[in-house]
């Protein structure tokens, strides 16, 4: 399985004033913008963390997923969500590529594990011996971050915010995820069965 972003997310998806306001960071005549490739810096490192304990994209982009195949019942459980949209499913091999058209396929909802089928829930078409299964898709909950979960916005501007504060390395024991921002994550993690 390889999963990769078709599209990053547009430059600066967080605006640095709502990071530098909840940092208490001053303005006026010293605001040179100095620091602020260094809070974007924290921002995206912290929204990825964010994204990869959630198993969810918080700003919706465009993903490309290639699988060797389905799972014995026939069906996929994607990665990341929640998916918005599959664009394409198309087998490609050496030979050419087979498109498989929309009707061929349903995708369950949900904002996590989201299983993509058959249609009306049955195994999907068996992957040809040699090919691969490529999906083109769109993941995240809110086209802008202004409209990303409110809860999933502040675990990343904490999280943010405590290696903005801890900077300089003296992380120690303390370099797991604060214990404020695992627990507001903690509903948002898929659950193991």
């Amino acid at each position: 399985m390889l999963l990769k972003e078709a599209a990053p997310p547009a430059p600066n998806p967080i605006p640095l004033s709502e990071f530098a306001a909840h940092l208490r960071l001053g303005h006026g005549f010293t605001d040179d913008g100095s620091e602020d490739a260094l809070l974007d810096l924290y921002l995206r490192h912290a929204m990825a963390v964010v994204e990869a304990r959630t198993g969810q994209a918080l700003v919706a982009r465009p993903y490309i997923l290639q699988v060797a195949g389905w799972n014995r019942r026939g069906y996929l459980v994607l990665p990341l969500g929640p998916v918005t949209a599959i664009d394409s499913i198309r087998f490609v091999r050496a030979g050419g590529i087979v498109e498989l058209s929309p009707g061929e396929w349903a995708l369950e909802p949900g904002r996590t594990r989201q299983r993509l089928t058959g249609a009306r829930g049955g195994a999907l078409r068996a992957v040809p011996h040699g090919a691969l299964a490529e999906l083109e898709f769109t993941a995240g909950h809110a086209p802008v971050w202004a409209e990303v979960p409110g809860d999933l916005r502040q675990a990343v501007l904490m999280l943010a915010a405590h290696y903005y504060e801890n900077r300089h390395g003296e992380l120690g024991e303390e370099a797991a995820l604060p214990p404020a921002v695992a627990a507001i994550l903690a509903p948002h993690r898929p659950a193991r069965l």
